[in-house]
């Protein structure tokens, strides 16, 4: 094992012994700032400048970096800190263990492994300097609403171009899918179920809807992008009634829909809401609602023309034998921070099969590898 490679895992470790679940996924999650504080650490042990930038309180993004030759070029390298909860793991989730090649724990792959590599990789440039100024940022809230990168994407400061740390098996992501997530809530008349035909049942009217959005969701998977795939519509959670005996006066559900690239989420919600007005006007007259706003994260542009896809191939390419562009089912920060213009792609170490489950690994090769990568781009883009 290099030296650089030993020092990423051992990097790695450390993280994953902070627990950073998001606290908006889990009651008992520690959130961020702990990590903040060990990297404030590790940027004054190494001589890097940095910046804690606030964002809600009691969570931050932290952002350290290196000058570049030309001083109006910015290039960000960006993984988040917080993890999902941990879920029924055998062992302790948050040891880092070694064993086989690989390091266990929550986050190893998703996302502290890309976190990792680009802090190994910025931090061992030595005197090679880059010609882009090279910003590494650990943000929170990816697991969540994104709104560590919507902070960064919208913080005054431009960047030419994004790498998003995440598991692609250090395959070039250049384009994945986004999504908007909202309810839809049905309001019928209570009654005793002795009598139902007092009452308006919201659970029966939300059935009818559920069946049509059901069938479209068959027509979206007409539609495709050669990239990604078609888009989809899920119906991922549904409530509804007050007890047994009463007729159930209210119903929601909770759609996610996943946006390709050109789709937005307005539109994507209009043809929802085009299936509702139909029952409002139909024989029913089902008194069903939109509950807005939505969580919006859009899908971003494909990026395989931009620079950075152009640098970042020729360094996968360089490492590992492949520069091929690929596309994703799954969303990132990208979402956030193609809404500033910034080009991004995907690519980090680790599998993305591996992440949220509970036996997560990375292979320490791929650590090792990673830096070489995020190295060749930090300094030919």
């Amino acid at each position: 094992m290099s030296t650089v490679c030993a020092e990423t895992a051992a990097l790695l470790q450390e993280l994953i012994r902070i627990e950073s679940v998001n606290p908006a996924l889990s009651p008992t999650g520690s959130g961020e700032q702990g990590v903040v504080e060990f990297l404030t650490r590790f940027c004054r042990e190494r001589n890097l400048p940095y910046e804690i930038q606030p964002v809600v309180e009691g969570r931050s993004n932290l952002l350290t970096w290196v000058p570049g030759q030309d001083p109006d070029k910015r290039v960000l390298f960006i993984a988040h800190m917080d993890t999902v909860p941990t879920g029924e793991w055998k062992s302790n989730p948050f040891s880092g263990e070694q064993r086989e090649g690989r390091i266990y724990g929550r986050g190893a792959c998703d996302d502290k492994g890309p976190l990792a590599a680009m802090l190994v990789a910025l931090s061992t440039l030595g005197d090679r300097r880059p010609k882009a100024t090279v910003v590494v940022a650990a943000d929170i809230d990816e697991e969540g609403r994104k709104i560590g990168a919507r902070a960064i994407a919208q913080s005054g400061v431009s960047y030419d171009a994004a790498v998003v740390g995440e598991c692609t098996n250090l395959e070039l992501v250049v384009a994945h899918k986004g999504s908007v997530r909202w309810q839809v809530e049905v309001e019928g008349v209570a009654a005793h179920t002795s009598k139902p035909h007092l009452g308006v049942n919201a659970i029966t009217a939300m059935a009818k809807i559920v069946l049509a959005l059901d069938q479209h969701g068959n027509e979206l998977a007409l539609r495709s992008d050669p990239f990604v795939g078609p888009p989809a519509l899920t119906v991922g959670l549904i409530e509804g009634g007050v007890e047994i005996t009463t007729v159930p006066p209210r119903c929601r559900i909770w759609i996610d829909r996943r946006l390709i690239p050109g789709e937005s989420p307005q539109l994507a919600i209009q043809e929802v809401e085009d299936i509702l007005e139909s029952f409002r006007q139909g024989d029913d007259k089902i008194k069903v609602r939109s509950l807005l706003p939505a969580l919006e994260d859009p899908a971003p542009p494909n990026a395989m023309s931009s620079k950075i896809a152009v640098v970042a191939a020729a360094a996968c390419a360089d490492v590992v034998g492949s520069g091929k562009f690929i596309g994703a089912p799954w969303g990132t920060d990208a979402s956030q921070l193609s809404l500033a213009g910034i080009p991004c792609i995907v690519l980090g170490p680790g599998s993305d099969a591996q992440a949220h489950t509970n036996n997560e690994f990375i292979e320490i090769d791929q650590l090792g590898k990673a830096v070489e990568i995020y190295q060749h781009i930090m300094l030919n883009y």
